[in-house]
């Protein structure tokens, strides 16, 4: 598969199998992605908390928001929610760079973890305290995004955006995600 062909099929997910779990060692293979992925001045300063217990689980999932644009919609039901996270782990001290680093590591977790079949949600909605209470932060973090993962629970397509950029969700449940056309990005 080509990186665009892996980058088409890497949609955030809100819907997984919860029963399919994943391992610490399936997690360590997708944050070995990270630790590949460029940084700012190579620096190397994130952190990734792996999380796959499903009792951990069931504790983190309460602080995560999800799905902004889904105004009537809770959040993954029960035997719908991830199956594992992967916590990135910002230094409290102030950097210009780390967000950027945060999110080309978190690029490069997801789409390892869906060439590896599995879907992930990048969250930066959540409850940073608690959240770091549960999964634990080294000293000196403090979480910075939550990567939710699992076996996709749902049907997400792609679709020429045409009313907005909303994404929704039809009457068969089916997740729309609208992409502005190529030619309205580029700027020459």
């Amino acid at each position: 598969m080509t990186l665009l062909e892996l980058a088409g099929k890497n949609r955030s997910t809100r819907r997984f199998r919860q029963n399919v779990r994943l391992s610490r060692k399936q997690l360590m293979e997708i944050i070995e992605a990270a630790r590949l992925a460029p940084c700012g001045a190579n620096l190397q300063l994130l952190r990734f908390t792996p999380v796959w217990e499903e009792e951990l689980c069931s504790r983190i999932f309460p602080h995560l928001n999800w799905a902004g644009y889904l105004k009537e919609w809770d959040g993954p039901a029960e035997g719908e929610r991830p199956a594992a996270y992967i916590i990135i782990q910002m230094p409290v001290e102030e950097r210009r760079h780390f967000p950027v680093d945060a999110g080309i590591a978190a690029a490069y977790m997801t789409l390892a973890a869906r060439e590896s079949g599995f879907g992930s949600c990048m969250i930066m909605s959540f409850g940073p305290g608690p959240v770091s209470h549960e999964a634990g932060s080294p000293e000196g973090y403090s979480p910075f995004m939550v990567i939710a993962l699992g076996a996709p629970g749902e049907e997400v397509v792609l679709e020429e955006a045409r009313d907005g950029i909303e994404y929704y969700r039809d009457g068969r449940d089916v997740h729309h995600v609208p992409k502005i056309d190529i030619k309205d990005l580029v700027t020459r």
